[in-house]
């Protein structure tokens, strides 16, 4: 059993899977408006004297869209638009571009009614229209011809070609890998994977896997782990397992077929941006071999850490000391956190100051966070300070957390957004090994309701692990 289980799906007080997974509210948000557009397209589409149906594709449809994981990211909804006809020869057919032209069109004119929708993208993109919505989701248009008859579908797309492609059938094929609970940890994975690419391509878009080529990729992974699965698998050892079997897959080849059309490779990132992608796609890999080799539960999460980021939960605990395998002394003391608050960034107004924990925080308060003791750490040690956020607060933002780290770098300053209980985790590392780390807890309230009672206090929750290559 993986060491980090249960911080994937499991009973911990966070969990990877609760931080990238829509709320059910979430998702009938978002289907109540891409229903109002699909209603707006069918009605005024069909004017052109083609019957149009609209079909749902995409995460959503296949059970594994992912939350806005980093601040300017959007839910992205895809809603295919179909013309109907039957080709018939000497008969004249719109061009792909003249549908694409329509929808382009009808797109603007939802836009005149619906404050919501603030911009159609301008140009459209090759294969879609893009609608962008203020509250942090894109509606992507992809427009079909529909042969009724043979029920044979062709993507239009902007330079004025038709595509092969069949968004159905895939969806079909996907249905019908794994059923059941199977079925269901199969998406988890997938979510996982995608969240990994949400974070680990920052600043190199180019090389991110699209969605389609992780699902297909996971799906076929996961059906040939039938012998693994047989006898029950945890998230992270399946996880670890479809990690180095991926690996091994495109390390071979970058083609991934499209499973009900071996004319179609899914995989279009480009020869340039093909290294990049296997450069994190390896540090992926190890990041899983290290938290397969880990001792316990804090030093795989910290293993995994390195490939999901602020994402990854780590045990609820208040400070972890490294211990020597030789003399099961530690490695070093746990510094202290000093917590200063004040109101104005430069920390002119001072409010209070706290020590590895604030118990009570109003909103829009500055912080800064110091290491009480610097003299304990290491002279080269890297200081890593990973904030983690959590509640509806963050999430209608996106803003799940983000880290900072250095040598020497012995404070941070951050500002207090979100209600709830929010973390600030301080790493340190020398030569890749962890030595120290500890949670600061930092509870936020609305400004009504400061100053009321309080739960009781807990007790200091501390843990000891072995020293080992922390990635």
């Amino acid at each position: 059993m993986g060491k980090a289980s249960r911080l994937f799906n499991g009973q911990a007080e966070q969990t990877l899977h609760a931080k990238v997974t829509p709320s059910t509210e979430q998702r009938d948000f978002l289907q109540q408006r891409w229903n109002n557009l699909a209603d707006h397209l069918k009605a005024r589409l069909a004017q052109h004297g083609y019957g149009i149906s609209t079909w749902l594709q995409g995460s959503y449809k296949y059970g594994t869209l992912i939350k806005p994981v980093k601040w300017g990211d959007q839910y992205d909804v895809d809603l295919g638009l179909y013309f109907e006809w039957e080709p018939q020869a000497g008969q004249p057919e719109p061009a792909p571009g003249q549908l694409r032209t329509w929808v382009q069109r009808e797109l603007h004119s939802y836009k005149e009614n619906a404050p919501e929708l603030k911009e159609v993208a301008e140009p459209a993109k090759e294969r879609c229209s893009r609608a962008i919505f203020t509250r942090r989701f894109h509606i992507d248009t992809p427009t079909y011809h529909l042969d009724p008859q043979s029920d044979k579908r062709r993507l239009a797309t902007l330079s004025g070609k038709w595509e092969d492609s069949d968004p159905k059938a895939l969806y079909k094929w996907f249905k019908k890998v794994q059923s059941g609970a199977e079925r269901e940890q199969m998406r988890r994975l997938i979510r996982y994977l995608k969240a990994w690419a949400a974070v680990a391509f920052e600043g190199a878009d180019d090389a991110r896997p699209s969605s389609i080529v992780l699902t297909v990729l996971t799906a076929q992974i996961y059906e040939s782990m039938w012998l693994e699965r047989f006898g029950g698998i945890d998230d992270e050892d399946a996880l670890i397992l479809v990690v180095k079997r991926m690996y091994a897959r495109l390390t071979e080849s970058a083609e991934v077929w499209n499973p009900v059309n071996r004319k179609e490779n899914l995989n279009r990132i480009s020869a340039a941006a093909w290294p990049v992608f296997m450069t994190r796609l390896t540090a992926l890999l190890d990041c899983a071999d290290a938290a397969e080799a880990a001792h316990d539960e804090f030093a795989a999460a910290c293993a995994w850490s390195a490939a999901f980021s602020y994402l990854m939960p780590l045990p609820e605990t208040d400070l972890v000391e490294v211990e020597q395998d030789s003399t099961r002394m530690a490695i070093m003391q746990v510094p202290d956190v000093r917590i200063e608050v004040a109101e104005d960034v430069d920390f002119k107004t001072s409010v209070n100051t706290h020590e590895n924990e604030v118990v009570e925080v109003a909103k829009n308060r500055w912080l800064r966070f110091s290491i009480a003791n610097p003299q304990l750490v290491p002279p080269m040690a890297s200081i890593e300070w990973t904030v983690r956020n959590d509640g509806a607060d963050a999430e209608s933002l996106g803003d799940l957390g983000h880290t900072q780290g250095g040598i020497g770098l012995h404070q941070v300053v951050e500002r207090t957004a979100y209600a709830g209980k929010q973390y600030m985790d301080l790493v340190i590392r020398l030569n890749g090994t962890v030595y120290a780390a500890r949670r600061v807890a930092v509870h936020i309230r609305d400004n009504h309701q400061l100053g009321q009672k309080r739960a009781t206090p807990r007790a200091w929750l501390s843990l000891r692990t072995r020293k080992g290559r922390r990635r």
